[in-house]
């Protein structure tokens, strides 16, 4: 009886020390209870903060990835990083490279040597993990002739056989579509419109419309993405026009970080519905053409007659001016007779000659 010592004094209790005791001893076990809980909370805590470390003391080294996407394009050799940090040797290790299915790995290195009789079919021929690189912790792996389909996270694994450790790298292949072909779509009844289609992207591209001013009027269309073979999509997208309009631009273009990666058709009026606007200049000055040919048949008869005509003024006004030059040059002499004779022998030549 501690509790009713403390509280009663030692003096024979009365009915309302007896409650006051009651009431102190059950309100000391729930703060008992608490301490308790505190104290196994925080040891759990304690020992959970203990075990990284003592996970790191026991192995002593990580595998690190890479934090960047490697990327590239079908066809191309790459390097997936992956080392061990601190570095250390790992030719003695169990060094796994594997996507999804780790008992297909992309490569395994074991017991000092490449074991390929699991290897993923997909990649068996393209793989290498050169030993000298083992040897500095190097687990970097090598994959030649880059497909489509090899596309993914790949995490890359090492066993010491007490300890082992992972990390990842991610690889995307980009690759770069067809040339957009733009074609016209008129159903009866509907609105024109125009549709572009592109294939062959990885990863999926994006459609630009521009009119011809150069506004981008991409909202007004409709795009539609679909993936076909070796994890490569297509891209097809329409957009409603109006006939007044003559140009439009279909811009396809990656979204990976390379500028250059893009592909442009122009499309002009001619591909509207109906009669175009070339076909109907072209007519029309046809027409104008034969039109006027006539009326320049006519004008250039004219003219043909009038140099004609003025051609005999001309040789008529230089025979007057001749003869009168003449009749001036005789008349001065005193030789009326002479000059007269001479004038009418050189008006006979001057006719004759004509």
């Amino acid at each position: 009886m501690d509790c009713a010592f403390s509280f009663y004094n030692r003096e024979t209790p009365s009915i309302e020390n007896k409650t006051l005791t009651l009431r102190s001893c059950v309100g000391l076990t729930p703060f008992k209870r608490e301490m308790k809980m505190r104290f196994l909370g925080r040891t759990c805590l304690i020992v959970l903060s203990l075990l990284p470390a003592v996970s790191t003391q026991r192995g002593g080294w990580r595998v690190v990835g890479s934090d960047q996407p490697v990327i590239a394009e079908p066809g191309d050799d790459v390097i997936l990083p992956c080392h061990i940090s601190p570095r250390l040797s790992a030719v003695d290790m169990e060094v796994r490279w594997f996507r999804e299915r780790f008992a297909r790995p992309v490569h395994l290195y074991l017991n000092q040597r490449d074991e390929l009789s699991i290897q993923d079919s997909d990649c068996r021929g393209r793989t290498a993990l050169p030993p000298s690189a083992l040897q500095t912790g190097d687990l970097s792996l090598r994959l030649r002739n880059l497909r489509p389909s090899d596309r993914g996270v790949y995490t890359c694994l090492a066993d010491d056989g007490s300890h082992y450790e992972e990390g990842q790298t991610e690889v995307i292949v980009a690759a770069l579509g067809t040339q957009p072909s733009i074609s016209m779509d008129s159903t009866q009844g509907e609105q024109t419109r125009l549709v572009c289609r592109s294939e062959g992207w990885d990863p999926e591209p994006e459609v630009i419309w521009r009119d011809r001013d150069g506004n981008d009027v991409t909202s007004l269309s409709n795009t539609t993405l679909l993936r076909v073979s070796q994890g490569l999509r297509s891209v097809s997208s329409y957009i409603k026009i109006k006939q007044q309009s003559n140009v439009f631009s279909c811009l396809v273009r990656s979204k990976t970080p390379k500028p250059d990666w893009e592909s442009k058709l122009h499309i002009s009026s001619d591909f509207f519905p109906g009669v175009s606007g070339w076909m109907v200049a072209f007519f029309l000055t046809l027409a104008l053409s034969i039109g006027a040919i006539p009326p320049l048949v006519i004008q250039w008869r004219r003219m043909d007659a009038m140099e004609r005509k003025l051609e005999s003024m001309a040789a008529l006004y230089l025979y007057q001016n001749l003869r009168k030059e003449l009749g001036t040059s005789l008349n001065q002499n005193g030789s009326g007779s002479s000059a007269q004779q001479v004038c009418v022998s050189s008006m006979d030549s001057f006719h004759s000659g004509g």
